[in-house]
């Protein structure tokens, strides 16, 4: 242990001896005081006493003139040793009698009558001045003078048991000082010696062992619960430092924004060392490619809720793109104000490369899906325009040979023109139907549910129909907010798989049945049919990419992948599940189904 001069021992030692001395010196000073005070009291009472014993002597002097009282008066006042000298004056003033403890004459001082209701004090000599009365008759005054001790004659006459006792006091006091501040400080010393061996961080797991009651006691229980807070600090930061060499970028900012502090994964991660950015802000990674808008959101998000999360596109060193998934957190004082910035971040460019190629590959696989059912939808259209070509072309020839013929009047002319014009805005609706379910154009707004069903149920009316499919619409009039087109693919290709699986019902009914409902604000369809089910053991494959129980010529098992894609992408659920229901009193069971819709 290392030991220092001016030790709380030693300091503890002195203080205990000088509070004793200075205590003995003023009780000392108190006594004295007192001591001449009672002195004082003392010699007025003796003043008193004495103006009683000598009264009588004093009315035969002053009234009978007796020269023989004088003498008694002086043998009395023999006894009385503080009694330095006694003059008896008359009314008049005359002094008729002196007296003075060593028998020499003196001159006695003229009388004041004014100031003898006042006490004189000079030096150690008390004057006093006494009425002198004899049977209440006021016959003259009497003055005293007393001699007292002074202060210096006390402590004189005190002088060596004043020197025995202070030497007693202090040496008793010595050895209690020496005993207590030992037993106050050896607490102290012990925790200091414990702490002093606490220099490996092994021991910061140990802990000081007491049986103080006291503020001693309370001293060592907070030095353990420092000693936690330490090594809970120790393997905190022990933490932080492994985690701050992560795999994650870091960046370490003052609350100016200015940069601290990067770890190896910045530097590998950007090409920037700690020299290259040490403080300069993070804008200096920034690749334009992020407006102003973008940034003030940041900064008001970390000024509300200390934190921000997103991704970002920023340059590295050598000028090249990083993709970045970024976090940032601002670190608080105990005044929750700022003191730094700690972000960190993982380079995601090549997650994002993947993502953009992913979606291209979605796009093209739901392109796909429509051209595969192009076939279908021509086949489709042909058989819708046959009608309205066979009316516009027997209406054609009418009017032209009721015109040969000068028969044509003006009302069959106009009511064959207007059939005609409804044959052609019929077949234009059709073509119309068919381009917007081949645009590439993705619009979200709000459309009618039951309308986009019966599009997908229009582009499929040819197939119905040559099937004898029977259609069940339990639809209400629902309204949501999404992308009408991609639904309407998600619906023929839950109808083409109906469609296909009813082909092998022979002498039955076959029936699709389409219902729709909502619950907790969403938008349930229900696309059931009578082919028996899926068998159990492949049902949870369905939506798995190309996978399918048709041959290749029937069909690429994209469809359902990509109605499931497309459902995932509005945020909604795409089931499916064999499910029994009820028509014309009569059970079926089929394949269900399931599309669930946020309405907003």
């Amino acid at each position: 242990m290392e030991y220092f001069k001016g030790s709380i021992k030693s300091k503890l030692t002195l203080i205990i001896l000088s509070v004793t001395t200075i205590t003995s010196a003023l009780g000392y000073i108190g006594f004295v005081f007192w001591y001449m005070n009672e002195q004082y009291k003392k010699t007025l009472e003796l003043s008193n006493t004495i103006g009683i014993v000598i009264s009588q002597d004093v009315g035969k002097l002053i009234l009978l003139d007796d020269v023989s009282a004088a003498a008694d008066i002086s043998t009395q006042l023999k006894s009385f040793k503080n009694l330095q000298k006694l003059v008896l004056y008359k009314k008049d003033g005359n002094a008729i009698l002196q007296y003075n403890i060593e028998d020499k004459g003196f001159e006695a001082e003229k009388i004041d009558f004014t100031k003898i209701d006042k006490i004189f004090k000079y030096d150690n000599i008390i004057k006093v001045y006494h009425k002198a009365m004899y049977q209440n008759k006021y016959l003259g005054v009497v003055h005293f003078e007393f001699k007292i001790d002074s202060l210096s004659e006390i402590i004189k006459k005190d002088l060596l048991m004043i020197l025995l006792i202070f030497m007693y006091v202090f040496g008793i006091s010595f050895f209690l000082a020496k005993f207590f501040a030992a037993r106050f400080t050896k607490p102290i010393l012990k925790l200091v010696n414990f702490l002093e061996r606490i220099d490996k961080t092994e021991s910061l797991k140990k802990r000081v062992v007491t049986n103080e009651q006291n503020e001693f006691g309370k001293l060592y229980n907070e030095v353990n619960r420092m000693l936690q807070r330490i090594e809970n600090s120790y393997y905190a930061l022990k933490l932080a430092s492994v985690a701050f060499e992560t795999q994650s970028g870091m960046i370490i900012t003052n609350k100016e924004k200015k940069i601290l502090q990067v770890n190896s994964a910045f530097t590998k991660l950007t090409g920037f060392t700690l020299e290259d950015v040490k403080g300069k802000t993070p804008s200096i990674l920034k690749s334009g490619l992020q407006n102003k808008e973008f940034y003030e959101n940041m900064y008001d998000s970390l000024n509300k809720y200390n934190f921000w999360m997103g991704e970002i596109t920023n340059l590295r060193k050598d000028g090249t793109i990083i993709n970045e998934h970024l976090l940032i957190q601002s670190i608080l004082n105990e005044n929750n104000e700022v003191m730094y910035y700690i972000a960190s971040f993982l380079d995601n460019t090549k997650q994002k490369e993947m993502e953009q190629q992913l979606q291209i590959n979605q796009q093209l696989l739901l392109q796909q899906s429509k051209l595969a059912a192009m076939g279908e939808m021509l086949e489709n259209i042909a058989h819708q325009w046959k009608q309205p070509l066979s009316t516009i072309t027997t209406l054609t020839s009418g009017i032209l040979l009721n015109k040969e013929y000068n028969i044509l009047d003006d009302n069959f002319l106009k009511e064959g023109l207007n059939n005609i014009t409804n044959s052609a805005k019929y077949m234009s609706k059709t073509i119309d139907d068919f381009r917007d379910f081949y645009s590439n154009k993705v619009e979200k707004k709000e459309f009618d549910i039951e309308d986009s069903i019966e599009k997908a149920l229009v582009l499929l009316s040819t197939k119905l129909v040559k099937k004898d499919i029977v259609i069940i619409k339990n639809l209400d009039n629902l309204k949501i907010l999404g992308y009408k087109n991609e639904l309407i693919q998600v619906y023929m290709n839950i109808l083409s798989n109906a469609i296909d699986s009813l082909d092998d019902l022979e002498d039955e009914i076959k029936i699709i049945q389409i219902n729709s409902k909502v619950e907790n604000n969403k938008l349930i369809l229900e696309f059931l049919d009578n082919a028996g089910g899926i068998n159990e053991e492949i049902i949870d494959k369905i939506f798995d990419s190309h996978f399918t129980t048709k041959s290749e010529k029937q069909g690429s098992g994209i469809g359902l992948y990509m109605s499931k894609i497309i459902i995932d992408k509005s945020h909604g659920e795409l089931k499916v599940s064999n499910k029994t229901f009820e028509y014309n009193s009569k059970t079926y069971k089929g394949a269900n189904f399931m599309i669930i819709l946020p309405i907003a």
